[in-house]
C-alpha cells in the first residue's frame, strides 16, 4: 500500500478535507508532475484536482483508500488536461532534477528514464507512474485508472518494452532549456 494512503487512512473527505489536503498535496503533485512534465501545469492541474475532489467530497464512498479516490481525480483531471491541451508531443524531458553533483551517475540513468517516459503516451505513462512512482498494486492501480486489472498489466508490459527499448537504442531527445534550473 502506498505510505501516502497508510497516511490518510481514516481521514473523511466530508469532515477532514483541510488535512487530507495536507497529507496528500505531496503525493497527488508528484503524480500529476509525472504525467504532464511540467512543474507550472503541474500546479495548476493538482489545485484543480482538489478542487475537484473538493466538490465532490460528499460522493466519496469508502470502498478505497481515499488516497486512491484523490489519485483517480488527479490522473484523470491531468490526462483531460492533456487531451484539452493537446500536450502529448510538447512535453519537455525533464522530470527531476539531481540533488547535486554527487549524484551525477545516478541523474544519468534517470534522465535516460525520463527521456523513456516522456515518450509514452499519457495513459501508460499514467500506469507506470502508479505502479513504480507509488507503489500502488495493479488492482489500487485498476481502481485509480477506473480500467480492467489486466488493462493495467498490459499497458504497464507495453510501457517497460517500450522504454526499454528507447534506453537500450541510445537514442536522446534534446533537453528543453528551461527544465534545467533546479527549481522544478
Amino acid at each position: 500500500m502506498a505510505e501516502s494512503e497508510a497516511s490518510s487512512k481514516g481521514l473523511d473527505p466530508v469532515s477532514q478535507f483541510p488535512q487530507l489536503y495536507q497529507r496528500e498535496y505531496a503525493s497527488i503533485y508528484r503524480t500529476v508532475r509525472a504525467i504532464l512534465l511540467d512543474p507550472a501545469e503541474a500546479e495548476d492541474v493538482t489545485q484543480d484536482s482538489f478542487a475537484k475532489a473538493y466538490r465532490a467530497r460528499a460522493r466519496y464512498r469508502p470502498t478505497a483508500p481515499v488516497g486512491a479516490w484523490l489519485h483517480r481525480i488527479a490522473v484523470n483531471t491531468a490526462l483531460s488536461h492533456l487531451r484539452r491541451r493537446r500536450l502529448a508531443r510538447l512535453l519537455p524531458a525533464r522530470l527531476f532534477q539531481p540533488a547535486d553533483e554527487r549524484d551525477y551517475l545516478r541523474s544519468e540513468a534517470r534522465d535516460a528514464c525520463e527521456v523513456a517516459l516522456a515518450e509514452l503516451s499519457p495513459q501508460l505513462r499514467a500506469a507506470v507512474v502508479l505502479q513504480y512512482f507509488h507503489d500502488y498494486s495493479r488492482e489500487e492501480t485498476a481502481r485509480i485508472l477506473g480500467i480492467p486489472s489486466g488493462t493495467v498489466a498490459s499497458r504497464t508490459a507495453k510501457a517497460m518494452a517500450l522504454m526499454r527499448a528507447k534506453m537500450s537504442s541510445g537514442e536522446q531527445m534534446p533537453l528543453v532549456v528551461g527544465s534545467l534550473s533546479s527549481d522544478g
